[in-house]
């Protein structure tokens, strides 16, 4: 039964819905339907059937089949259930390792094709349960912590709890009793989950085991008890008479002899009804232990001779050297020396056998030994190469690195003396600007400052020299001119002062935002003295500049005062008018100052322009000043001038 049982785990999880379950229904359905994806997972659902009634012939024509339809619609699904099947073909036919290549390959497809997870997780499941089956217990426990792995990374649910055994089952072989309960505890949830007494039922049985192990006897009994409980559910009673057989042993170990008794014979009851010899000899020893260490010898010898009975019709050595044993000690303490004698002797017997069995298994468990101490010792080998070799490779590096931190600080060192120059550099250049700086600062007082003072002691002279010539009307206005001159002179003054004390601060120009009406209003009281001459300004709005206002309105005080005196002495105009505009196109804005004097030659003004043309007289220093003030402030000046039609001096600022 147990054989079939995992026949059908291998094969239970590929069962497609829509698709018949009978071999009749199955027949109709590959007659009738086109040959796609579904008519391939009904041919493996025909071939299974086949094998169940050992029809091996049949079902491997329906395999070629799966794989020729899934070669020719490249159905990677339908490769890997041809060759699944395959696997369930060799199992039948008692051929596990041949079953075991096959589900290995069916992992290479799972992977070739991608196919889902829980294909390739019921694909690890079947090739650790096959392991077990083998007796191989180490890889049975590979791929049983891999399935585990795989499960938990993919959040999947498991599809039974045998990984979990297999790995616990592994750790209680090892005596590693409190990691193999965490196990246990797992596959119990699993079984939980599926709501499956059985499987609840023998993992409660398990968890018991491993407790008694651990000599903890009440909590091997509360487990055993539960899992009792389940059995009894599911009418397992192979696995009532293996739980009440512990439950019978546990309270013995805790002198409760009547409950021991009671369970014992339960389970004898249910052994002897099953015809299961291998669980029927245990009870029968457990109940000989019971009564005997109660001194009912009558019946503790009843009980050992059906041990020994049965020991020797299924010739388990192991049970024959302890039930000769047990009542080789009873006729002893019957003071039956004879029969003592005689049962020692054939526990002796037995003994040797086990002896003989266990020496073989030890020189194979030896020879396992020496093979896997070869390998480690060449892989020992192999580690000490790899060890030097990195070795050597880490000195290469170190080697590498010292030389790199030494040309690092070669060129840290480079770099610094560039950037020390380069400071220099800066610092000469910023010399070099604060010179020119304080030479536009004393060009700016002999220009912007002399002419007012010289007219201011001319009218002081003709007042003193003579007075005469000036009536009271022209007395009043000449002193109010005076008056309205040195106030200018001063605010003039005042200006000069803050830009030359932010230009001995930083010797950089100081931007911010400027009405350009307020710098029309400086210009009208700067040249109030003017009357004849008028000054106007048109603004299409009103505008703002950002720049820095001492240049500019020096800038501006100089070509206005340059247009005042293009008109000179000259009577020919009716009118003198000087015409500031200010407007902006394209996020530009263009300040200009037009006259209607008697113009000029553009040679004129080449000083605005031309950086090599030579200070002097005939050139002018007050262009020269507005031409290097104009690069400061980011402004660019252009002029027209026409003979006896006047001149336009164009600002224009970038936005």
């Amino acid at each position: 039964m147990k054989k079939l049982l995992l026949f059908f785990l291998l094969f239970g999880h590929f069962l497609v819905a829509q698709i018949p379950n009978s071999l009749d229904s199955l027949k109709v359905y590959l007659d009738t339907k086109p040959k796609d994806t579904s008519y391939v997972l009904a041919l493996n659902s025909y071939a299974f059937l086949n094998v169940q009634e050992g029809k091996y012939e049949e079902a491997a024509r329906i395999i070629q089949e799966m794989e020729r339809l899934s070669k020719k619609l490249d159905f990677g699904t339908g490769f890997y259930k041809s060759m699944n099947m395959k696997g369930v073909i060799a199992y039948s036919k008692q051929n596990p390792e041949k079953a075991m290549e096959y589900f290995i390959q069916c992992n290479t497809i799972i992977k070739k094709y991608k196919l889902p997870k829980k294909i390739y997780q019921n694909s690890l499941n079947n090739i650790g349960i096959i392991y077990n089956q083998l007796g191989d217990r180490e890889k049975a426990t590979k791929y049983a912590l891999e399935l585990i792995s795989f499960q938990e990374k993919n959040k999947l649910s498991p599809l039974k709890s045998s990984p979990y055994t297999q790995v616990g089952d592994n750790l209680k072989f090892y005596k590693k009793f409190d990691e193999a309960l965490l196990y246990f505890q797992k596959a119990l949830i699993v079984e939980i989950n599926l709501k499956d007494d059985s499987g609840i039922a023998i993992n409660e049985n398990r968890i018991g085991t491993v407790y008694e192990d651990l000599k903890k006897n009440q909590k091997a009994i509360d487990h055993f008890k539960k899992g009792l409980t389940h059995a009894e559910r599911a009418n397992y009673k192979l696995l009532q008479v293996d739980l009440l057989t512990n439950l019978g042993r546990m309270f013995q170990k805790e002198k409760n002899f009547i409950a021991a008794e009671n369970m014992l014979k339960k389970a004898e009851k249910y052994s002897i009804d099953l015809e299961a010899t291998q669980n029927t000899k245990v009870i029968y020893s457990n109940l000989g232990d019971l009564y005997f260490e109660q001194k009912n010898i009558a019946l503790a010898e009843d009980y050992y001779i059906k041990a020994l009975q049965l020991s020797k019709e299924i010739n388990d050595q192991s049970f024959l050297f302890s039930a000769n044993e047990n009542l080789a000690t009873l006729y002893e303490k019957k003071g039956d020396f004879r029969k003592a004698y005689f049962y020692k002797t054939e526990a002796n017997v037995a003994r040797d056998s086990i002896f003989k069995l266990k020496t073989l298994e030890n020189t194979e468990d030896l020879l396992r030994k020496y093979q896997t101490e070869k390998k480690e010792q060449e892989i020992a080998l192999k580690n000490v190469q790899i060890s030097n070799a990195k070795k050597q490779k880490w000195y290469f590096i170190s080697g590498l690195f010292l030389l790199a931190i030494i040309g690092s600080l070669l060129f840290y060192q480079s770099r610094n003396r560039k950037k020390t120059n380069k400071k220099l550099q800066l610092l000469n250049d910023e010399l070099d600007q604060a010179n020119k700086a304080k030479t536009r600062f004393f060009s700016i007082l002999n220009h912007d400052l002399r002419a007012p003072v010289a007219n201011l002691i001319n009218f002081l002279q003709l007042q003193k020299e003579s007075p005469e010539l000036l009536d009271v009307e022209s007395t009043k206005r000449m002193q109010d001119k005076t008056m309205s001159g040195a106030e200018n002179l001063l605010n003039s003054m005042e200006d000069i002062l803050q830009w030359s004390k932010s230009q001995m601060e930083n010797f950089k120009p100081e931007l911010k935002q400027i009405e350009v009406s307020s710098l029309f209003s400086d210009i009208q009281n700067h040249f109030s003295s003017f009357e004849s001459i008028e000054i106007r300004f048109e603004n299409e709005e009103n505008i703002t500049l950002k720049t820095d206002e001492h240049y500019l309105k020096t800038i501006l005080r100089n070509l206005t005062g340059n247009a005042i005196k293009a008109f000179g002495t000259s009577t020919t105009l009716s009118k003198p008018v000087i015409l500031w505009k200010a407007w902006q196109h394209n996020n530009q804005t263009f300040l200009s100052i037009t006259d209607n004097g008697k113009g000029a030659d553009l040679e004129q003004f080449k000083a605005l322009y031309d950086d090599k043309e030579v200070v002097g007289i005939k050139s002018g220093l007050g262009l020269h000043l507005i031409r290097d003030m104009a690069k400061v402030i980011d402004c660019e000046i252009f002029v027209e001038s026409k003979k006896d039609v006047g001149s336009t001096f164009t600002l224009f600022f970038r936005a």
